[in-house]
């Protein structure tokens, strides 16, 4: 069996990574002082990572320049999602933040109906419902509806994402997969730099700020997720491995609890992250 390709490995890189990254970037960027730079070095990071992947996925490029155009157009998009989630990472817990990430899903359904005129079917529309549900149960505190402004941000994150999915059918099967990753983050980081107007000694004092160790693996375990992400659904059934990557947001929790002792909204998170599982699979049936 060539384990390479594999959906069941790259589910499990997956998940190991998007773990160990939650937990070892929220550690990182404790000493955050501006979130755009921070976001940059990030994607540079990752996009170094992944050029030691190269040789291990089959070289190929497009040759249609529709493609270009639309990668183009996406990375713009991913621009703002990554800027978005940079700083709703660091007001929000891990699991929390993995939770939220699920409407992307909720957000696809809609935009499916809305612009490619797709069924409605009834049991989409459940789990879209208990998906969201899963995510309200999270903002209940002492009684009360509270959403604060890294809440929004990542609402608003995964809404940019449904709409760059909407855009991106399936161009990653046109590049060699890490070059593909490579485009999908440095594209994004130039975007940044230049809207921003960022400099290069800005981006240096921003690094002084991290823990080093704790930055290199966040960077690695970024290129981890995003290839892993890409080749597992390449390979498996949605319907097998969405659910599978939702585990993420159970693990998240349990780890905050046994490891950092936060017992905050700990009932909440594993009664949304079980409801987020039943949503997720409903959805991708």
């Amino acid at each position: 069996m060539n384990y390479f390709n594999s959906w069941e490995l790259w589910v499990i890189i997956y998940i190991v990574s998007a773990v160990i990254f939650a937990h070892t970037f929220k550690k990182a960027n404790r000493d955050m002082k501006n979130a755009g730079s921070l976001t940059i070095l990030l994607e540079i990071a990752t996009a170094l990572f992944s050029i030691f992947l190269i040789p291990f996925f089959k070289w190929t490029l497009p040759t249609s320049p529709r493609i270009y155009i639309t990668l183009l157009i996406v990375t713009i998009i991913y621009a703002a999602t990554d800027r978005l989630n940079i700083e709703s990472r660091y007001g929000l817990d891990p699991s929390t933040f993995s939770m939220l990430k699920q409407l992307s899903t909720v957000f696809m359904i809609i935009f499916g109906f809305i612009f490619l005129k797709e069924e409605l079917i009834i049991h989409k529309i459940i789990g879209a419902i208990i998906i969201i549900l899963a995510n309200l149960i999270l903002t209940f505190e002492k009684g009360k509806i509270m959403i604060n402004k890294y809440f929004i941000m990542s609402f608003v994150s995964n809404l940019l994402f449904a709409l760059a999915m909407l855009i991106n059918v399936n161009i990653s099967d046109n590049f060699n997969l890490a070059f593909y990753t490579i485009l999908t983050v440095s594209i994004p980081a130039c975007i940044i730099f230049l809207f921003e107007k960022h400099s290069i000694k800005e981006l240096k004092d921003e690094l002084k700020l991290y823990d080093k160790k704790a930055f290199i693996l966040s960077g690695l375990t970024w290129c981890l997720m995003l290839i892993s992400s890409v080749k597992a659904y390449q390979l498996g059934s949605v319907t097998v491995v969405a659910p599978l990557f939702a585990l993420t947001s159970i693990i998240n929790a349990i780890i905050e609890f046994i490891f950092n002792k936060n017992k905050n909204k700990l009932i909440q998170k594993l009664i949304a992250a079980f409801l987020l599982i039943i949503g997720v699979i409903l959805v991708k049936l």
